[in-house]
Formats: C-alpha cells, structure tokens, sequence
C-alpha cells in the first residue's frame, strides 16, 4: 500500500449547541472502536478553539474500502443515532488523495 492510495477524509460536524457530556462520550465511543477497525490508519476528532459548536474529523484509511466497512460499521451507526438530532445542519465532507 502507497500512501497515495490512501483516503483522507475531512468532516465538519456543526451542532446546535456547544458539545456536551453525551456528545464527548459518543466521540470517545466512536473513535475508540474506529481506530481499532482493519484498514484505519488514523482518526481523531478536534473541537474548535474558538467555537465549541463545532467539531472537526481528520481520518485517514488504508483504501476506499476500509472506509467503506466504516461506514457501515455498528459503532458508527451509535454515533449517528446520538449526535444526528443535535445537529444545526448536516455534516461537511471532504474526501482527499496524498500528492507525494
């Protein structure tokens, strides 16, 4: 594997109110069970400096297919049950390919 077929994915999740103890735990949740997933090279969440509505994904995976079984994962599934009704809009995604 080359880094180059590597998939990054940038997501930008925008809450309706500053994150709370349930969305922390979900986050916590989520990326524990994410980084342990076959094919996850890394996966964290950041909260905004300046605005904690706003929560900030950098992933990175083996290929399209190890992000593919991600989405489809269980544990992610629980995310989305959880943080979907908080939401102020629908997440921001961007998907990525290494240059060198």
């Amino acid at each position: 594997m080359t880094e180059q077929n590597s998939v990054i994915l940038l997501a930008e999740l925008s809450f309706a109110a500053p994150v709370g103890e349930a969305v922390r735990t979900a986050l916590d949740a989520v990326a524990a069970a994410t980084r342990q997933e076959s094919g996850c090279l890394e996966y964290a969440a950041h909260v905004h400096a300046e605005d904690p509505c706003r929560v900030f994904f950098y992933e990175r995976w083996q290929d399209q297919a190890a992000l593919d079984g991600h989405n489809g994962s269980a544990h992610l599934a629980a995310f989305r049950a959880v943080v979907g009704p908080l939401l102020a809009r629908a997440p921001g995604l961007s998907f990525w390919r290494r240059l060198e």
